[in-house]
């Protein structure tokens, strides 16, 4: 055996184990339920969300976030700041006749202390005025201020086509 075949065999062999972790990393079942009131409250938040982005509701929407001038949301990996995410909130909300948005089970909570939290939803738009259907996940870490939970950072990334 030339010494470029026995390299290129000794880094397939070195390579394997790498390619075997990155696949038992991925979960094969979903993470126990966070139970007990604060839980509760912060699935409670995720849903009004989800009724006030029906409703079309930009003021509604908009109350519920935190300090604008520390936050940032990102969209299938581009920043948008505050001042664009409200823009664009506020202009679709006024212009679009509805919006179809369906919660798809239940809002997961990751609870990381008593005044800041995970919240994640998968969510599914279906096609409305020329735009086509999606599922995607929203995830928002909340935190609690005096007067209730606001998002302070939020992701939210559209699900690949699985067929």
């Amino acid at each position: 055996m030339n010494s470029a075949a026995l390299i290129a065999v000794v880094c397939v062999i070195s390579l394997t184990p790498c390619v075997q972790t990155a696949g038992s990393q991925i979960p094969i079942t979903p993470p126990a339920r966070t139970v007990g009131p604060l839980a509760d409250s912060l699935r409670a938040f995720a849903l009004r969300m989800g009724d006030l982005l029906r409703n079309r509701d930009a003021k509604g929407t908009l109350a519920l976030y935190g300090d604008p001038s520390h936050f940032v949301h990102v969209e299938n990996g581009n920043v948008i700041p505050w001042a664009q995410l409200s823009a664009m909130m506020t202009s679709y909300f006024a212009t679009a006749k509805s919006i179809a948005l369906s919660v798809i089970g239940e809002p997961g909570v990751m609870i990381l202390d008593r005044n800041n939290a995970v919240v994640y939803v998968a969510h599914r738009f279906d096609a409305n005025e020329g735009r086509p259907a999606h599922e995607g996940v929203w995830t928002g870490v909340l935190h609690r201020f005096p007067h209730g939970w606001k998002i302070v950072h939020s992701h939210s990334s559209d699900r690949s086509d699985q067929r």
